[in-house]
């Protein structure tokens, strides 16, 4: 697994060299909504799952084959996770757990594009492997009132034993769509996980999904802004 992301970043690089009035290359940053959908286990606790807040950085390569189709080949950090809310058998009291993992994500995505010069509308889809690398995890009880009484904050422990926190491979589908106005894209993603990332002999099952926006900032070919738009 970590020869198959080091060859992608040399690829990377390397396509940041090489000029072609076909390919651009992007700088991308966005906000996104997270959550772990769950199977819970036969816990009797009564559970509460909130999005948790993350974001999206990363490079993009943007390879048109003609004026519509295209792919779009990407490498970007994702903050991802889930907020759960737990009514304890304490009296007056709640626990939440927050998980707020960080990928490396790799999606490759198959793109159209249809419009005038300047303005263009697009929609792309496709799969994306990713691999958790760091990320933190907080434990916070408080009274129903919201007065704190015990605050833990750990590093995510990634692995697939069941001593661990979170599997690092995830795996899964995404889903984008937006507008295209001179060199800047502007787009709206939905990314559900189609891997189990909960350890093994946790009796559970998480999948992670995103639902978010991102602006990505193109370069055309031959170091050109927008050549192709």
């Amino acid at each position: 697994m970590r020869k198959y992301f080091i060859c992608c970043i040399v690829f990377f690089i390397f396509a940041l060299n090489f000029s072609s009035a076909q390919l651009r290359v992007g700088i991308r940053g966005g906000l996104q909504v997270a959550d772990m959908r769950t199977k819970p286990d036969d816990r009797t606790v009564e559970e509460i799952s909130k999005l948790q807040l993350g974001y999206q950085l990363g490079l993009v390569l943007d390879y048109s084959f003609n004026n519509v189709i295209f792919i779009q080949p990407a490498l970007q950090i994702n903050s991802k996770g889930s907020k759960i809310i737990q009514t304890s058998n304490t009296p007056n009291t709640k626990l939440t757990i927050q998980n707020m993992p960080l990928y490396v994500d790799i999606p490759l995505l198959l793109g159209v594009r249809f419009g005038v010069q300047g303005l263009k509308i697009f929609g792309m889809g496709g799969p994306y492997v990713a691999y958790g690398i760091g990320g933190k995890r907080l434990a916070r009880t408080e009274t129903l009132s919201g007065s704190l009484i015990t605050e833990s904050k750990s590093s995510i422990y990634w692995g697939n034993e069941s001593s661990s926190d979170l599997r690092p491979l995830d795996m899964g589908f995404v889903v984008s769509a937006g507008v295209e106005l001179s060199n800047l894209q502007i787009g709206l993603h939905y990314t559900p996980g189609f891997i189990n990332i909960a350890p093994e002999n946790s009796g559970r099952k998480l999948y992670n999904s995103t639902l978010g926006i991102n602006a990505t900032l193109l370069l055309g070919g031959n170091g050109r802004v927008g050549r192709f738009l």
